[in-house]
C-alpha cells in the first residue's frame, strides 16, 4: 500500500511538466561575460564581441561595478564599433573610456590595426580641445561678471557746484543747460567788465575828469555796466542753486578699458584664431650616424 502511494506521487509530480520543459539554466555573471567578450576581442572576433560588450553596458546601468573593468569595455566596444563600419559609435565610447581615464590607450599589441589607434587619438585630441574651450568660455565668463561688477566712479566737489559759468551743471552731468549758464554769465560778466575798463581808461576809476558833454554817455554806460553786473550775479546764484539742488558726491561712470587689469580688457572680442605653424622639412630631421664600420645618415619623423 505504501509503495502504490510513492508511486502515484510521482506520477502526479511528473504530471504537472510539460514533456517538452527543461529545467532553467542559471544566468551566467557578469564577469563570466567581460571574459567572454575580452576573449573574442583579443582574438580579433569584433563582430562576435560587439553584442557581449554592449550587453555589459546597456542598457544602464552597466552590469560592471569596477571603474577599470567599465573603462576596458567601453574602449573595447569602441573599437569593435569601428572596425565593423560604426564610426560615429566608435566615438560615443571611446569619449565614455576617456571619461573615465583621461590617461587610457589602445594596446597595440591586441589592437593592430592603426586607423582604429588613430580614431581613437582623435577622440582624445577632440575632447581635450572641447574641454579647453569649455574651461576658457568659463574663465571669460567669470572675468565678464567680474568686470561688470566693477564700476567707474567719479568723485564731485561742491566747491565747483557753487562756481559760475555752469560749472556745476556740467559736474553734474548736464550740458545744456551748463552751457546756456556759461553763455548767459560770461555776456552778462564781459559786457560789465568791458565798460568797466572802457570807463577807468578813458575817465578815470572815479570817473572825475568826464567833459560835460560826455556826461549823459557816460551815466548811460554806467548803468548798464551796473545792470549787467547785477545781471551776472543774479545768474551765478541761480546756477549755484540749482547746481546744488542736483548736486551727487559721486557718479557712476563707463569703465575706461585701458585702465584695467590685461585679462579683463576685450572679453567681448573673439580671440584670433591661431595659425598653422609651417611644415618642418624633412632636412631638419636627418641626422648623420658614425658606427665603428663606417658613416651614414639617419631619418626620423613626428606625426
Amino acid at each position: 500500500m505504501r509503495t502504490a502511494l510513492i508511486a502515484l506521487a510521482v506520477i502526479a509530480a511528473t504530471a504537472h511538466a510539460a514533456p517538452g520543459d527543461e529545467p532553467a539554466r542559471p544566468r551566467s555573471s557578469p564577469g563570466d561575460d567581460l571574459d567572454k567578450a575580452r576573449e573574442a576581442y583579443r582574438n580579433g572576433q569584433y563582430s562576435a564581441a560587439l553584442p557581449l560588450f554592449n550587453a555589459l553596458l546597456y542598457p544602464p546601468p552597466p552590469r560592471l561595478a569596477s571603474p577599470h573593468e567599465l573603462t576596458d569595455a567601453y574602449l573595447a566596444l569602441g573599437v569593435c564599433r569601428f572596425e565593423t563600419g560604426d564610426a560615429s559609435g566608435a566615438k560615443r565610447e571611446f569619449e565614455q573610456a576617456l571619461a573615465l581615464d583621461p590617461a587610457i590607450a589602445i594596446d597595440p599589441l591586441i589592437v593592430s590595426d592603426q586607423s582604429a589607434r588613430d580614431a581613437f587619438n582623435e577622440t582624445k585630441l577632440d575632447m581635450k580641445a572641447r574641454e579647453r574651450a569649455e574651461a576658457e568660455a568659463k574663465h571669460r565668463a567669470e572675468l565678464r561678471q567680474l568686470r561688470n561688477g566693477m564700476v567707474g566712479v567719479e568723485p564731485h566737489s561742491l566747491v565747483i557746484a557753487l562756481l559760475p559759468f555752469g560749472l556745476g551743471q556740467f559736474q553734474n552731468n548736464q550740458p545744456v543747460k551748463g552751457t546756456i549758464f556759461a553763455a548767459a554769465e560770461g555776456v552778462t560778466f564781459g559786457t560789465s567788465l568791458g565798460l568797466w575798463y572802457y570807463l577807468v581808461n578813458e575817465y578815470g576809476i572815479r570817473s572825475t575828469h568826464v567833459p560835460l558833454e560826455d556826461g549823459n554817455t557816460v551815466r548811460h554806460l554806467q548803468q548798464v555796466e551796473i545792470g549787467s553786473g547785477i545781471a551776472f550775479f543774479g545768474l551765478w546764484v541761480w546756477s549755484a542753486i540749482d547746481a546744488y539742488r542736483h548736486y551727487k558726491a559721486s557718479t557712476q561712470v563707463e569703465l575706461d578699458e585701458s585702465l584695467l587689469p590685461p585679462e579683463l580688457r576685450d572679453l567681448d572680442r573673439p580671440k584670433p584664431k591661431p595659425k598653422n605653424p609651417p611644415p618642418t622639412s624633412i632636412l631638419e630631421h636627418l641626422t648623420p650616424i658614425v658606427t665603428p664600420t663606417g658613416v651614414g645618415i639617419g631619418l626620423g619623423w613626428e606625426n
